[in-house]
């Protein structure tokens, strides 16, 4: 077989062929900080690393210090879901609260305004996963609900 027809033969393999995913180590990367003892990575997303940037889902990783609780905010379009890999605190949803720990996961629809808020002496992380992908436009801050911690 002549080489042009090898070359030829080999072009629908080669076209097929992907590179895999990339494999992201999060200690790794950079740490965003969104208010006093609040903060996250973020895994995927919008402005996620090279090979896991996407507008249809992001994933962050947060890591809360004891006692401290992200920004009351809903989102206007997205659906975002908590997933607890350690610690233990609250979750405020629309004025309601509900106790949280290690493997508590909770669906939060768009509209609702919610905080979560580590146990004070104990730190909390969690996965916080958003579709479509979290933005800036899509983030309404707003004050807490009445009873709750501001």
């Amino acid at each position: 077989m002549k080489p042009s027809a090898i070359l030829f033969a080999a072009l629908p393999v080669l076209a097929s062929a992907q590179t895999p995913p990339p494999v992201i180590d999060s200690a790794k990367l950079p740490v965003i900080t969104t208010a006093p003892g609040v903060t996250l990575r973020e895994l995927s997303g919008r402005t996620a690393p090279a090979g896991a940037r996407s507008d249809k889902v992001s994933v962050a990783l947060f890591h809360l210090e004891p006692g401290k609780a992200s920004a009351w905010s809903h989102n206007k379009e997205g659906e975002e879901s908590f997933f607890v890999l350690n610690g233990t605190g609250e979750i405020w949803t629309d004025g309601h609260v509900q106790t949280i720990g290690p493997g508590s996961y909770i669906v939060i629809q768009p509209s609702t305004v919610r905080s979560i808020r580590a146990s004070k002496g104990v730190p909390l992380d969690f996965y916080a996963i958003t579709s479509p992908a979290w933005s800036k436009d899509d983030d309404v801050l707003t004050t807490a609900p009445a009873g709750a911690p501001k």
